[in-house]
């Protein structure tokens, strides 16, 4: 089998409400979308969504990454999962891909959904026989927003019956404040955690933390800055919440540094960020080897195609602490698939259906929110 025609697609999708964060502030999505057409006529899908803030890369250098990328692997041939992954083992290690994570994420999800398709199996099943898990629970997440505009989301999520809420904080004052107001709203039973991404000083998240305590938080997500390790490390030494790193967990070179100073608690591991579904596979496993715990995260604006891949690593992953994603009909204006792939009731979510990621483009919202920006055949 081989690829004889590759697309890349820029989306722009408007968010239903602006997301923000210690960060960013978004009101659309920033996302490629890579299609993939095989010689035996199947079609593969992929998705990456580059944050300049996490990674260092931008929407134009991620769509240079894939089309670079992209010239090479259209010429190669494979015929099977061993020789598929060799490949892919190959191109990997390039600089191009290891500076493109996001790029990267998106050609191999195209790559891997073609091979499942071919050999007519859902997505996870090229990685194990039987998954890990079955049913998953997915996290709601509160972004900074003003109280009357949390005042119509928390209605919402107490609508759901969420059982895991994240929600993000940006200094100490505000926060206890906005956290508190959350507590009260959902009550004592919601399991609540926090991500500063990476607003504090190390004393300032110890202050934090410590004036969190009566509320109840049971994580605390990147509370400095992400090249603060000895910040991290110290929050993590004498705070009381337990600490998980994101923006500091980029690839396997970050998370040696930080298990070897034992610099956190735990670890969130995105696709697009970790640069795809077997690397974001092999970290966790590093991970819970090492004794840290995971959660899968997502990124802000993600569509179905990524969504989906999101729901068939959770199938893969042993001891998920926290699930995140399946927020696209809670969030975009519009999903690019023709299938929901949100959470449902209490954040429950099962096992995709269908060869592949399960999913399939609804070609009329690709032509409202994609451009075609690169095509190789």
């Amino acid at each position: 089998m081989k690829i004889i025609n590759l697309k890349v697609y820029k989306l722009t999708i408007p968010f239903s409400l602006a997301i923000s964060h210690n960060l960013a502030e978004r009101q659309e999505s920033e996302a490629i979308l890579v299609v993939v057409e095989s010689d035996n006529g199947f079609i593969g899908l992929g998705e990456g969504t580059p944050r300049q803030y996490v990674t260092e890369e931008t929407l134009p250098g991620c769509v240079d990454a894939a089309r670079k990328i992209g010239r090479q692997l259209i010429r190669q041939e494979w015929e099977g999962s061993v020789a598929l992954n060799q490949l892919l083992d190959k191109l990997a290690m390039q600089t191009v891909v290891q500076q493109n994570p996001s790029a990267w994420c998106a050609i191999e999800l195209a790559c891997l959904d073609l091979l499942a398709k071919s050999k007519k199996i859902p997505f996870w099943q090229l990685f194990s026989d039987t998954p890990a898990n079955e049913s998953l629970t997915h996290s709601a997440v509160i972004a900074l927003m003003p109280i009357q505009v949390l005042d119509t989301i928390l209605p919402v999520i107490q609508s759901l019956d969420m059982k895991f809420v994240k929600v993000k904080v940006a200094n100490i004052k505000d926060g206890i404040l906005y956290l508190s107001y959350i507590r009260d709203a959902l009550g004592p039973d919601v399991d609540i955690r926090i991500d500063a991404n990476g607003a504090f000083s190390a004393s300032e998240a110890i202050a934090f933390g410590h004036a969190a305590d009566s509320i109840g938080i049971s994580c605390f997500e990147q509370p400095v800055a992400k090249d603060n390790l000895e910040g991290l490390k110290q929050v993590t030494e004498q705070g009381t919440i337990p600490t998980m790193t994101d923006e500091s967990l980029c690839n396997m070179g970050d998370m040696e540094k930080l298990i070897s100073n034992q610099g956190c608690s735990g670890f969130n591991i995105r696709l697009s960020k970790c640069g795809g579904f077997r690397e974001s596979l092999r970290l966790w496993n590093h991970a819970l080897k090492n004794g840290f715990f995971c959660q899968l995260g997502c990124h802000v604006g993600e569509t179905g195609v990524l969504s989906a891949a999101g729901r068939h690593l959770a199938a893969l992953c042993q001891d998920i602490r926290y699930l995140e994603g399946g927020f696209t009909k809670y969030i975009l204006e519009s999903d690019i698939c023709n299938e929901d792939v949100s959470f449902a009731h209490q954040g429950k979510a099962g096992l995709l259906e269908g060869d592949g990621l399960g999913v399939s483009i609804n070609d009329a919202a690709l032509e409202k929110w994609g451009e075609l920006v690169a095509e190789l055949s």
